[in-house]
């Protein structure tokens, strides 16, 4: 009989925080650091010219990751502050199994399930503390490594290796 991963968590606070930040400086690196790289461009090129300009393109290449990090935290609190129906599905339950897998929330107002095969996933990716299964390029299961109720996050992440195949990077 093959393995099934339980992984009972909830949403929002520390974990939903930690992905945002993933998802924006990890995933998508390139993108994020694009504008820096500009700005330091730029800010070399002008400094020979007007170096009061130049060293104002340097202060905005090194200011402007951290101005796009509290930005996301804002609008991730935002986000959990606004969005009632996710803010109150507390209780999820995932099941990682060969051949599938579920994701059941419950609310006091509301039960949802979703059911899918490992040939849906987008990417797959494992951080130091947790999983992140994308479903879509914006949409990912949030897994704490440290909410395993069956298995362990070192089987989890065989198995996910091995389903997930080119899909799977470890960050």
């Amino acid at each position: 009989m093959d393995a099934v991963y339980e992984v009972h968590t909830c949403n929002g606070g520390p974990s939903y925080y930690k992905f945002n930040r993933f998802h924006l400086f990890r995933k998508n690196s390139i993108i994020t650091m694009l504008p820096s790289v500009i700005f330091l461009a730029a800010g070399t090129a002008i400094f020979f010219s007007d170096r009061a300009e130049g060293i104002t393109f340097w202060v905005l290449a090194v200011v402007f990751p951290f101005l796009l990090l509290g930005l996301t935290m804002l609008t991730a609190r935002r986000h959990l502050k606004t969005n009632r129906m996710f803010a109150s599905m507390k209780n999820v339950l995932y099941k990682f199994e060969r051949n599938k897998i579920t994701c059941e929330t419950t609310s006091p107002k509301l039960k949802t399930t979703l059911e899918t095969d490992w040939d849906n996933i987008y990417q797959a990716y494992e951080s130091d503390d947790s999983f992140y299964i994308y479903i879509s390029n914006m949409q990912a299961f949030i897994i704490p490594k440290e909410d395993f109720v069956t298995g362990t996050p070192e089987q989890f992440s065989q198995l996910l290796q091995e389903l997930a195949g080119s899909k799977y990077r470890k960050r």
